[in-house]
Parts: structure tokens; C-alpha cells; sequence
């Protein structure tokens, strides 16, 4: 449970800035693709800020965080958590390497590790694209994990995380670099 709680919260931070919700939910499942047929950029390794929107469906509350972000493409990810409690969170050890092979494989456009684990959805509206991950009946992030939807451009803009419970994390990157 603990290594599937962190890969929800990985996926979420990899780069993000802003899009709307509703739309992203609207069509990408409608369309679902082999890793093959997506096309997104290759990413490198960035800092950003990011911002964090947890909604908490027991108690019907949503947690805001926020601060800095660092992506090195052959380590991991690096939160910096300024607010409201200061935190580090690293994704760079091999004690994290099934999140750090899911973020590594969508970052390099090697999407054999994470085809094997979700049925992959992709559709591109605008220049912008949209990437939806569904946990495969095995999968073991099915217990915790709904759906997870990437948007981007050049980078991974925003990420959307649904559980089963019907929690929600949105996660905006700004300002890369």
C-alpha cells in the first residue's frame, strides 16, 4: 500500500500548469490506445514550482500544498513541499523503483513497463495531449487507484489523480525550467 500511495503521488508531480478538469475527464477514455500510438515529447530533466489540490472525500475537505519540484530524468523526483508544512519527498532510491519505473518509462516514451500495469487512453486536442492511465484488473495499483489523466504540451502540465474512494489529487506545474 505504502509504494502504491507514493506512486499516486508521483505521478502527479512529474511537471503540470493548468487545464481544465472536466474537459480532461470528458474524452480520453473514450479512446484507448497501445503505448505505441502515443505521441508525447521526451521529457529532460526540469525544476518547477508545483501546487497540490488534495480533496479528502471522509472528510470533505480539500488540502492545499504547494512549492518546488525537480525531475532528473536517470534519478527520480524530488518534492520540496514549502506549505503548509515544510517536507522533502524523494522518488530517486531503489526502495521506490516501482514509481520511478512508471515516471522514467512515460518520461522516455518507453511505455512497456506501464502498458504492463494500465490500459493506456490518448488523445491530442489543440496541441495539447491527454494521457489517461487505468490500473489493469492485476494491477496492484488497482485497489487504490481509479484513473490517473496527464496533460501537457512540451512538458507535462498537469496531472489528475482519481482513487477508488472517490479522493482526488490535481497537481499544477509552473515556471520550469
Amino acid at each position: 500500500m505504502k509504494i502504491l500511495f507514493k506512486f499516486i503521488i508521483i505521478v502527479c508531480f512529474i511537471y503540470i500548469c493548468c487545464f481544465n478538469n472536466a474537459f480532461a475527464n470528458v474524452d480520453v477514455f473514450n479512446n484507448k490506445v497501445s503505448a505505441d500510438s502515443i505521441q508525447i515529447p521526451q521529457f529532460k530533466d526540469v525544476s518547477c514550482n508545483f501546487e497540490q489540490e488534495k480533496f479528502i472525500p471522509n472528510s470533505n475537505q480539500t488540502i492545499k500544498s504547494g512549492g518546488t519540484f525537480q525531475f532528473i530524468l536517470r534519478k527520480g523526483v524530488i518534492f520540496n513541499t514549502e506549505y503548509p508544512v515544510k517536507y522533502t519527498t524523494s522518488y530517486t532510491s531503489k526502495e521506490n523503483k516501482y514509481v520511478n519505473d512508471i515516471i522514467i518509462g512515460i518520461s522516455k516514451k518507453e511505455f512497456s513497463y506501464v502498458e504492463k500495469n494500465f490500459d493506456l487512453f490518448f488523445k491530442n486536442n489543440n496541441s495539447k495531449w491527454i494521457l489517461g492511465l487505468v490500473p489493469k484488473s492485476d494491477s496492484p495499483s488497482k485497489v487504490q487507484l481509479k484513473n490517473i489523466i496527464i496533460i501537457g504540451k512540451d512538458n507535462i502540465d498537469e496531472i489528475f489523480i482519481n482513487t477508488v474512494n472517490n479522493g482526488s489529487t490535481k497537481i499544477k506545474f509552473m515556471q520550469c525550467n
